[in-house]
């Protein structure tokens, strides 16, 4: 996904024998696109495919999942404030919008992650840490997050995600594909260019193999609870199964700090897509962070920093607001996510354009993300949208407004 890595032992060539202590270790190839694109090779002390027994189950509010039966074109603000703490990094999960590109959830946890271990099978996931960090274990080994990282796990990773406090909030990106570092900022032997918004000493990998401990992992059966399409099967285990003795190769997790991220600047406002990050199929993710904003002047004229009202015809656009001072924005906080349409024209708040003129910084802290396809509300962000939101640029002071609903 990054570069080539190793944790652990791995034997000279692939598929050859490998024994520890003895014991010929069971190799397992993650292959990406087939056998075309990246893969890690693992070798598992127990073969990972020992399972004892496969059951359904439901998790309310992530899978399955639907969106609402009508949705009106209009601006939108989904109060994911409003949401309250529970669950665990997998029963705390709520998807709020959805296409068949990505999904966008949020976690907000209320206590620590149980014995169950998670895999999504259909597509990578982007985890941005809202306000805390912790550690992700996989088969991997450990990563450790920090406050304000994107955590990047890749499709089909049996995990465990142990938020630093109880009260931990995320955001989530559940690709059905990919998600990865945009092309562009590759050159032709997959080195991140110089001219990218941040280099390889950037991303952090896996430190360590996991070691099983029963204190932390406890006493068996183990359940792998996987997702593909829009089911959760539980996968049960009478050993712990993600205990191996090495890896090496290309796919794995990664932690990257959105603060780490270089923003470009010009002497004109430039679109939005200079902030782009990581790119998926259909959809991308761009980091608005604290930055020089816009500087030309010639006489009387002057830069407008404030973004200009667009209509972008092809694209739904999200923005979730981390902190700082959203310049653009009215009645917007943070963990607010704005959804702005294909079909209808968005822009600046009324004041926010005109007051933006000579102002030489920004510090708004904001994730985003592009779609191709539109974006639509699940039941549960029905129940937590502003309903006046679309209204706010016109509304007045203590002027009612009649709403879509």
């Amino acid at each position: 996904m990054i570069h080539y890595m190793r944790l652990g032992g791995v034997p000279p060539k692939h598929h050859v024998t490998h024994r520890e202590n003895g014991q010929l270790l069971m190799e397992q190839s993650m292959t990406r696109v087939g056998f075309d694109s990246t893969y890690t090779t693992l070798y598992f002390r127990t073969p990972p495919t020992d399972e004892c027994m496969v059951k359904g189950m439901e998790l309310p509010g992530f899978c399955p999942v639907k969106p609402i039966d009508e949705q009106l074109l209009h601006r939108r603000h989904i109060r994911t404030q409003d949401i309250k703490h529970e669950g665990d990094f997998l029963t705390g999960r709520r998807t709020v919008l959805m296409n068949d590109d990505v999904q966008v959830g949020i976690v907000k946890t209320a206590k620590p992650a149980g014995n169950a271990w998670f895999s999504n099978g259909a597509g990578d996931e982007c985890w941005f840490a809202y306000d805390g960090g912790g550690v992700l274990e996989s088969v991997y080994g450990v990563l450790p997050f920090k406050k304000h990282d994107y955590v990047i796990i890749p499709k089909g990773t049996p995990y465990r995600l142990l938020p630093e406090s109880d009260r931990a909030t995320f955001l989530v990106f559940e690709s059905g594909t990919y998600i990865d570092v945009p092309k562009q900022f590759r050159n032709e032997a997959g080195q991140i260019t110089m001219d990218a918004p941040f280099c390889h000493r950037d991303f952090r990998m896996p430190t360590e193999l996991l070691k099983f401990d029963e204190a932390r992992h406890g006493s068996g059966p183990y359940d792998l609870i996987v997702k593909f399409g829009n089911r959760l099967s539980v996968h049960e285990y009478q050993h712990f199964p993600w205990d191996i003795a090495g890896w090496d190769g290309f796919a794995y997790p990664v932690a990257f700090n959105i603060h780490d991220y270089q923003p470009r600047t010009g002497a004109i406002h430039l679109p939005p897509t200079i902030h782009i990050t990581f790119a998926g199929r259909g959809f991308i993710i761009c980091s608005f962070v604290p930055r020089k904003v816009d500087y030309y002047k010639n006489g009387d004229v002057q830069a407008i920093p404030c973004p200009y009202g667009h209509a972008s015809v092809d694209c739904d656009e999200i923005l979730y607001y981390v902190e700082g001072n959203f310049t653009s924005r009215k009645g917007i906080e943070s963990e607010s996510i704005s959804l702005h349409p294909m079909g209808v024209p968005h822009g600046p708040h009324p004041g926010t354009y005109e007051r933006s003129v000579g102002t030489d910084r920004t510090n708004e802290l904001a994730v985003m993300c592009d779609t191709f396809k539109p974006l639509l509300l699940t039941d549960f962000a029905d129940s937590i949208e502003d309903k006046e939101y679309h209204y706010s640029w016109v509304r007045r002071e203590n002027e009612a407004i009649e709403t879509s609903k």
